[in-house]
């Protein structure tokens, strides 16, 4: 989270170390009155939010729904959880437990201190004990909610309905950066989202199978994150590119090599400035803004081609600073 990263950034300080960090956060899942399909829409929120019983740093934290769908998807949630883990997710060998007691805690506080209405999937309650909790949609949440306070990472998930996509976006905007942002809707409201939003990630009309790339970056933004990896994106992150230039000692000759050296004032070093500088960076705007200087942007080597005249010039009437 982003106080263990934090404290992460500060020990890597003082040592001058770089970091990457994934930090996880509150991602969404946005589901717009165009979605194309609800039924598998559900399911697919339903997988990203129960794997691991909500344990995943890329899971669905909490749903916007457009008001106009929510009550032909909430059953269809319902369906999704009993679909994968039966009426009892109690008795279901692919139901995970909380990692730990505090966590458990943790995640029953949020939920008995929500103001939200529980929507209950199945009769199993929670126990300590087994560090069990059952799936729970918590309707009509809002933004003060304790359960929008922090990640859950747990197997809640609160739905908050919306009117417009701009609302949904401010919504998600009125928080820190997520890792995961998922969208489900047709491409031009799916493309005005991701256009109005920043995240670590995003994923149109599924979730989390982002993480089944190999040759993509994966990583946070802002409190979700520093930096990305996987595949070769891992590499770069733990290599420094650095560069090294070689060159030869024998040219330039040692009477144009001090071209680039001082003095620049008097009669006798005087055309330096007036050739040497002008041949690398042209005063007149346009020499410097045309097609052709910016294609020669991209060509290092026009460098060299440019200052060959300065070069010859030196070679024929400049004294040298250093003999052989």
């Amino acid at each position: 989270n982003g106080r263990v990263g934090k404290i992460v950034a500060h020990a890597a300080a003082e040592h001058h170390a770089v970091v990457t960090l994934e930090l996880g956060g509150k991602s969404p899942a946005i589901v717009h009155a165009d979605v194309g399909d609800l039924k598998p829409t559900a399911a697919r929120i339903m997988w990203a939010k129960l794997s691991n019983s909500g344990q995943t740093c890329v899971g669905v934290d909490y749903l916007l729904v457009h008001r106009s769908i929510k009550d032909k998807l909430v059953p269809l949630l319902i369906d999704a959880a009993i679909g994968m883990f039966g009426k009892s997710p109690l008795k279901s060998p692919d139901y995970g437990r909380i990692v730990n007691s505090r966590h458990w805690n943790r995640v029953m506080k949020l939920l008995k201190e929500s103001q939200g209405t529980p929507i209950q999937i199945t009769q199993d309650e929670p126990n300590e004990n087994d560090r069990f909790i059952p799936p729970v949609l918590m309707d009509g949440v809002r933004l003060g909610d304790s359960l929008m306070s922090e990640e859950l990472f747990g197997p809640i998930l609160p739905i908050i309905t919306f009117d417009t996509l701009d609302e949904a976006i401010e919504i998600v905007n009125s928080g820190d950066r997520p890792l995961a942002l998922y969208v489900f809707a047709q491409n031009q409201a799916a493309d005005y989202v991701l256009a109005h939003t920043q995240s670590g990630t995003a994923t149109v009309n599924d979730t989390m199978l982002h993480l089944a790339s190999h040759t993509n970056p994966f990583g946070g933004i802002g409190s979700s994150g520093v930096g990305n990896y996987t595949a070769k994106y891992s590499f770069d992150t733990f290599s420094h590119h650095r560069y090294v230039l070689k060159r030869p000692l024998w040219f330039p000759t040692p009477g144009i090599d001090t071209i680039r050296m001082p003095p620049f004032t008097g009669n006798e070093h005087s055309w330096k400035l007036q050739l040497g500088v002008k041949m690398v960076y042209p005063k007149p705007r346009s020499l410097r803004t045309s097609f052709l200087s910016k294609l020669f942007t991209f060509i290092p080597f026009w460098r060299i081609i440019a200052i060959i005249p300065g070069f010859i010039y030196a070679l024929l009437t400049a004294k040298p600073m250093f003999r052989r």
